[in-house]
């Protein structure tokens, strides 16, 4: 879906200069190493997003058992690990090459944790040998070392991808809230220290600022409907977190809209009202409960898993649901969920043995899993389920669009969209109408998606029918375009699209020229598409004399 633009089109991968990414770095200096290793085959991608969920699977049992050392055995956190290893709102992140930045930020972010759970239990001295009953062996050790280890862990969790800073803060705040020693207050200058040097990082990405271009937006009837949105979306995930089905690549989510002068407590979405102060009771109460010793790690679970989720308030964006979003707190629900599922079959069944039980669970999830997988690697049975689901989901038929136009299938992209594109348009207007007042599909979500499948028709009728044909159907683009009244300075994608398209019809027309120049981008960002744009400006210099 997002692997060509993300990383076969990505010109920092391409070139090798990852490090002006800033907070990607780290994840584009993999996709690049990847690249000459593997060339651009998926299946190298793939294998290393396996490699990555097996390695965030490994370090959340080590991170579990020492969270639940003395109290469960290290069973239980092996549960944990395998919950989270065969869950199915896991399994896109092995399936889908781009995410593999989140699978860095949660590696990086469970590191984090357990470098500062060991900083703050060992007391100067560590276990080496001797659990389950055997001879305690302990040796002296440097704590310090294990601040750097969490220092370095944020860093990289930083830059993964740039919000992977609020997610290995948050984990390591957590840790600190609930196992914090009594009396240790040698150990606050160097968390202190941490924190400064955190700053830094943060600072160094240019995360803060950022952050407080956004502050102005937070009065926004649209930012405040969409804090709402990621409310009511919370619920969502947390529920197919505990029975995983319904599962989609690409949910479609209403927005809750906001008019304008009613402030933050008057919406008419009374639902997404509830679900915020239920989102922020739920994290209160993990905060709460991380803060007993005999519910901590409980707490700590709870809190985390709901503040994945409540920080995407900050991402304003109209996607509201993609699955893998959920993935860095997916490893503390199933750690929490492994805990509960302990405690109750112990209070139940304290004379019988769990294990039959928990291959049939793990079972079941990792059949589910699977079959996931296998639709990720069809792309027409992927969108036909997303179409199944939500058949108002413009961009399932974009997706299919663009990968018959690469391979050069015309007559199928002109069919599908004479076919199949006006009913999903004739959805789309009808569940508008059923949702208002309190609530729209994102219009300017499915105005970007009818503008990129007018466009990519209007290549393919170039290519069956002529450039001239090809053109006269990007005048209608561009009409619809100014209709809809779209703004270039405030939505560029729908006019960098068109740009796009139109270019290549001009550039299968000869007029190099005139095809750069629709290309330029709008509002100063950078060239979307920079290896079409230097294909066109090579045969622009080829021709001129």
């Amino acid at each position: 879906m997002d692997d060509i633009p993300a990383i076969l089109e990505n010109e920092a991968i391409r070139t090798g200069a990852f490090w002006n990414t800033k907070t990607q770095l780290w994840t584009n200096m993999w996709y690049f190493l990847e690249a000459r290793v593997f060339g651009f085959s998926p299946a190298g991608f793939h294998a290393v997003n396996w490699l990555l969920h097996t390695a965030v699977a490994c370090v959340l049992f080590g991170l579990g058992r020492d969270l639940l050392r003395g109290k469960w055995p290290a069973g239980v956190a092996w549960f944990g690990a395998l919950l989270f290893a065969v869950h199915p709102l896991a399994s896109e992140i092995p399936n889908y090459a781009r995410t593999q930045d989140l699978a860095w930020v949660t590696l990086f972010s469970l590191l984090a944790a357990w470098a500062m759970l060991r900083y703050l239990g060992e007391g100067g001295w560590e276990l080496v040998r001797g659990e389950d009953g055997q001879i305690p062996v302990f040796q002296k050790t440097h704590r310090w070392r294990k601040l750097v280890w969490c220092a370095l862990a944020v860093a990289g969790a930083t830059f993964s991808k740039g919000p992977g800073f609020l997610h290995a803060v948050m984990a390591v705040a957590m840790v600190v809230l609930a196992f914090f020693p009594k009396g240790g207050k040698r150990a606050w200058p160097w968390i202190a220290g941490l924190a400064v040097l955190g700053l830094l990082v943060v600072w160094g990405a240019g995360i803060f600022g950022n952050a407080l271009n956004g502050l102005a937006r937070w009065q926004e009837p649209r930012f405040i409907g969409h804090g709402y949105t990621v409310a009511r979306v919370f619920w969502e995930f947390a529920w197919r977190s505990v029975v995983p089905v319904a599962l989609s690549a690409d949910h479609h989510i209403a927005e809750t809209l906001v008019p304008k002068g009613v402030g933050y407590w008057n919406v008419p979405d009374r639902v997404a009202i509830a679900s915020a102060w239920g989102m922020l009771a739920l994290g209160a109460l993990g905060v709460v409960l991380a803060c007993r010793e005999k519910w901590r790690v409980l707490g700590v679970c709870l809190a985390l898993f709901v503040g994945t989720i409540a920080f995407r308030v900050f991402y304003l964006i109209p996607e509201f649901m993609p699955e893998y979003r959920i993935y860095p707190g997916l490893p503390w629900f199933c750690l929490g969920a492994a805990v509960v599922l302990a405690a109750a079959w112990q209070w139940l069944f304290a004379h019988v043995s769990p294990r039959g039980a928990v291959v049939v669970l793990l079972g079941g999830l990792a059949v589910l899993s699977a079959q996931r997988s296998f639709l990720w690697h069809d792309l027409d049975l992927l969108m036909k389920d997303v179409l199944r689901q939500y058949p108002a989901q413009a961009r399932a038929i974009w997706e299919l669009q663009d990968r018959d136009l690469k391979a050069g299938r015309w007559q199928e992209v002109i069919a599908r969209h004479e076919r199949d594109f006006p009913e999903v348009r004739r959805r789309f207007i009808a569940s508008l109408g059923a949702l208002a007042p309190a609530r729209e599909l994102p219009t300017g979500h499915f105005t970007l998606a009818e503008t990129a499948c007018m466009g990519r028709y209007a290549r393919a009728v170039a290519h069956v029918k002529g450039p001239a044909e090809g053109l006269r159907r990007m005048a209608d683009v561009e009409s619809y375009l100014r209709l809809q009244r779209i703004n270039p300075k405030t939505n560029p994608a729908h006019w960098n699209h068109f740009g796009h398209d139109k270019a290549l019809i001009l550039e299968m027309a000869g007029d190099y020229a005139a095809a750069l120049k629709a290309m330029e981008p709008r509002s100063g960002e950078p060239q979307g598409w920079p290896f079409d744009y230097e294909r066109i400006r090579q045969k622009q210099e080829d021709v001129t004399p």
